[in-house]
């Protein structure tokens, strides 16, 4: 398997001129262009460093290279091992204001923009682009069909961006 180096402090720096110069056959300088490009290498890993430079740009990066990966499966992501050590920030969610307060609740928590849609989609886009985050998730032992959907859009970021961690905190006493 090949393995590419993907520094993300470079990217942000370099844009697509640091992607054409470790990618080959690479020319262009768009994300569709880009998107053609990954999807014929073969059996390539990307080794990502500097992960806690991540922003908007190379978060678009890395989510198309994940998206060819899924698509194709010709390409795998993976981290340097200082990126394991990276602090996830925290966000304790109760499930019962969940269910009161809806979306409003989320925007707060999460400090979502002013432009959130409220929405499942909406909740997706916004998710997606949060740094690395554990949500602890508390009172879960009851949930309404909102607060399943909600859960659901959770583990499918986490699943397919790998920047959310999801814990369930049970209450032990019986």
């Amino acid at each position: 398997m090949k393995q590419i180096t993907l520094d993300i402090g470079q990217l942000n720096e370099l844009g697509f001129n640091y992607l054409q110069a470790i990618l080959p056959d690479f020319e262009g300088e768009d994300f569709e262009s880009l998107y053609a490009s990954l999807t014929y290498l073969e059996e390539t890993e990307f080794l990502v460093e500097n992960y806690d430079q991540l922003d908007d740009f190379s978060s678009a990066i890395i989510r198309l290279i994940n998206e060819v990966a899924d698509d194709y499966g010709n390409i795998t992501l993976s981290f340097s091992e200082n990126e394991s050590n990276i602090e996830r920030k925290k966000i304790v969610m109760d499930i019962h204001e969940l269910d009161k307060r809806g979306h409003e609740y989320l925007k707060e928590l999460f400090d979502f923009p002013d432009y959130y849609g409220e929405n499942l989609d909406a909740l997706y886009d916004c998710l997606c682009e949060q740094d690395d985050t554990e949500v602890i998730v508390m009172n879960s032992d009851d949930l309404s069909r909102f607060s399943l959907k909600v859960l659901d859009v959770f583990d499918e970021v986490a699943d397919e961006f790998g920047n959310l961690k999801i814990t369930y905190e049970y209450d032990e006493e019986e």
